[in-house]
């Protein structure tokens, strides 16, 4: 009597098994941020969210590894959707200003979402922030540039960065931390013009610049130009970069 001959099972396509497991993978990042919004980083541990998304822990530490792939995943999710959520801040005629609004958007995006926030800043050298912060670091570089490029920063590029992200990380954590009956939003607004203040000049240096403020315009103006070599773009770079120095040891104007 023949036998009947068993039905053999096709493969599942590669591209579907992997847009099966990014369809899944999102499922799991998002009920994460849903319990890091309600309940904190604590709230967030693999068993949890596996019963809250309906699979098991193994499935999570296939996809994200140890617990800190998964919260720096949510942290990548979270800040990417606050930045797409809100609208581009595109270049206008007036760089400090400019530089003045991003650093409102920096201290907005940490009191509207608190717990994200110190899972991005709250361990400065963890795989979270700099998943999720790298292009906007990039953005205030490129701001601050613009802000040389007309000569109207006070310090070099590099300590207005870190004064500018030490100082929107300092109020934002310092905001939290005060009970609730004294925070004063005049705290933020002083906090970020005395921060402005303290990077950029009220007007323009070209008209008489000093050398430190001349040479930081100058090196500001210099990426795309094409009459210099590599290594003669390297070398003035190098004197510009001395020359920003003051006599005193102290870089740019009082």
């Amino acid at each position: 009597m023949p036998t009947a001959r068993s039905k053999s099972t096709a493969p599942e396509p590669a591209g579907t098994r992997a847009a099966g497991e990014e369809e899944l993978r999102g499922r799991i990042v998002r009920g994460a941020a849903e319990m890091l919004a309600s309940g904190g980083r604590a709230a967030v541990t693999t068993r949890a969210v596996a019963s809250r998304v309906g699979v098991s822990p193994p499935v999570i530490y296939r996809l994200f590894g140890e617990k800190d792939g998964l919260l720096s995943a949510v942290a990548e999710y979270g800040y990417t959707r606050f930045a797409a959520a809100k609208s581009p801040l595109r270049p206008t005629d007036d760089p400090v200003g400019d530089l003045r609004s991003a650093w409102s958007l920096a201290v907005e995006f940490g009191l509207g979402h608190p717990e994200l926030f110190l899972l991005i800043y709250g361990e400065p050298h963890s795989a979270a922030m700099a998943a999720a912060v790298r292009g906007g670091i990039e953005r205030m570089h490129a701001r601050i540039r613009r802000v040389a490029a007309a000569g109207l920063l006070r310090v070099g590029e590099s300590l207005a960065a870190t004064i500018l992200q030490a100082s929107a990380r300092g109020t934002v954590l310092t905001w939290l931390d005060l009970p609730e009956h004294q925070r004063d939003p005049a705290f933020i607004t002083t906090m970020r013009e005395a921060v402005i203040s303290a990077v950029t000049t009220e007007s323009s240096a070209l008209p008489e610049p000093g050398r430190a403020s001349a040479a930081r315009t100058l090196k500001a103006n210099l990426p795309g130009q094409t009459q210099l070599s590599p290594a003669e773009h390297h070398l003035l770079t190098d004197w510009l970069d001395r020359l920003t120095i003051e006599p005193t040891g102290q870089a740019g104007p009082p």
